[in-house]
């Protein structure tokens, strides 16, 4: 833990609430340039929230440019973070109030006037409670999940998923054609998944390029094993002649057959 840095935190941070503790969480493992790689599973533990609400943090707190993120440049793939120290101390030098309060620096107190002021901005929800830090958390609707849009994932590397799959699977229908209707979206999709969905141990399953591919290649192994997949049984009724193939692998039905009941814990 880095002194410095926890103080800069304490002093120049414009967040508050759930954003700021998680600001002095990540300082408690940097060092005094405001490094760290503590893992998202840490992190959620250590701010007392679900590990999608920490992404969640993150993504507000690297958009607010207070913190840099660079997935898996950590120690172990572990995220590499920085708290910005430069952009803390101008925030403390031309700070005054939070940006975002709804209280104005030279509003005052009015008490002799019988109404509200005409100039003065009424405050955001004058009369919610004080929110918890532990236990604020954002529900998983469309805020959360635009929040972990902006978690970027590299560049899908189509040619390589193909190869992949025609190493690991070549009893499996070949792809003649990588541009046919709607297959590199379905790679695209299933490539993004990789970085920004987790583990049953909070853990995301991917932070690089590299861990994208070798994950894709032990689920090629694991669908290998499936005798349903690989035609190794009779199929009946509305499967009968039916093959599995790229597009099926890639689509949430496959990932289901292949992944969902038997997902790696490491």
């Amino acid at each position: 833990m880095s002194v410095q840095t926890m103080a800069a935190v304490w002093k120049g941070s414009q967040h508050s609430g759930s954003a700021l503790l998680m600001m002095l969480a990540i300082a408690d493992f940097s060092d005094d340039k405001g490094f760290a790689f503590p893992s998202v599973a840490t992190l959620a533990e250590k701010t007392r929230m679900r590990p999608r609400n920490a992404n969640y943090l993150l993504s507000e707190l690297q958009r607010s440019g207070e913190l840099s993120i660079r997935l898996g440049a950590g120690r172990s793939g572990t995220n590499l973070y920085r708290i910005l120290l430069d952009r803390l101390e101008g925030l403390q030098q031309g700070a005054g109030l939070h940006p975002s309060a709804g209280v104005q620096a030279a509003a005052g107190l009015q008490p002799s006037a019988r109404g509200a002021a005409p100039s003065c901005t009424p405050p955001l929800q004058p009369s919610a409670d004080k929110p918890s830090l532990n236990h604020q958390e954002p529900s998983d609707t469309s805020a959360a999940a635009d929040a972990r849009s902006e978690i970027r994932s590299p560049n899908c590397p189509y040619e390589q998923v193909v190869s992949a799959y025609h190493e690991i699977l070549p009893e499996l229908p070949r792809v003649k054609m990588l541009d046919a209707e709607g297959r590199k979206e379905a790679i695209a999709k299933r490539w993004k998944w990789l970085f920004t969905s987790t583990k049953p141990d909070g853990s995301r399953r991917a932070g690089t390029a590299e861990e994208a591919l070798a994950w894709l290649r032990r689920f090629f192994e694991r669908a290998r094993k499936n005798d349903f997949l690989m035609g190794h049984v009779e199929r009946t009724g509305a499967h009968k002649g039916w093959q599995c193939d790229l597009d099926f692998l890639m689509s949430r039905k496959g990932l289901k057959q292949v992944v969902e009941l038997t997902e790696e814990s490491h």
